[in-house]
């Protein structure tokens, strides 16, 4: 594996922090809200890729102890002014290590397409890891100024994949919103750690 491919996308995420930030047209709550509702009180959530704290980061900080995961310096800059509650780690989603069953729930929203796809297998059965069984993981695959890097496997393999680890796929809806660049794509999916 290529680092250069990991480097453009950090790199690329220090350019356009702050622009990328301002053209998002933060999704609806809804599916956090639906994570959200079946979590304890005080649960705790990993946001991978949290980029610069919102939606999910904040929102989710307001109501349950999260860490943010990002490795763009300028990100997480941005983050800790928009999610002051939250603890944030500078690092690769895929060199992290947390004890087993330390989480409650795991969200990587438009995060997991920056990982090189070969990378995927292993990066999702570390995430069953770190979840305590029951717990939930809310993720979007598929599909800005700066060079960037996606690696991402077509829906039905990303269902396989997580299937394939033991999650327990509860829902794949795909979404269309508009973006900078028209219309975007993204199946959004939430899945469980089994009992």
């Amino acid at each position: 594996m290529n680092p250069s491919f990991k480097r453009v996308v950090e790199t690329g995420y220090d350019r356009v922090a702050e622009r990328y930030l301002a053209s998002k047209d933060l999704e609806d709550p809804t599916t956090l809200a639906e994570l959200a509702g079946q979590l304890p009180p005080g649960a705790a959530v990993l946001d991978l890729g949290c980029g610069a704290g919102v939606p999910a980061t904040g929102w989710l900080a307001q109501r349950f102890a999260v860490t943010g995961v990002d490795f763009s310096v300028k990100q997480l800059e941005l983050a800790r002014r928009n999610a002051p509650s939250a603890s944030f780690i500078k690092a690769d989603m895929t060199d992290l290590e947390f004890a087993p069953e330390t989480f409650d729930a795991v969200v990587a929203l438009h995060s997991i397409i920056h990982v090189p796809r070969a990378e995927h297998p292993a990066l999702i059965g570390n995430i069953r890891r770190w979840l305590k069984p029951g717990g939930g993981f809310l993720a979007t695959w598929e599909g800005w100024g700066a060079p960037m890097r996606w690696s991402h496997y077509d829906g039905q393999t990303s269902l396989q994949l997580l299937r394939g680890a033991g999650f327990a796929v509860e829902q794949a809806e795909a979404r269309t919103t508009r973006g900078t660049r028209g219309d975007e794509s993204w199946l959004w999916v939430l899945a469980r750690r089994p009992l």
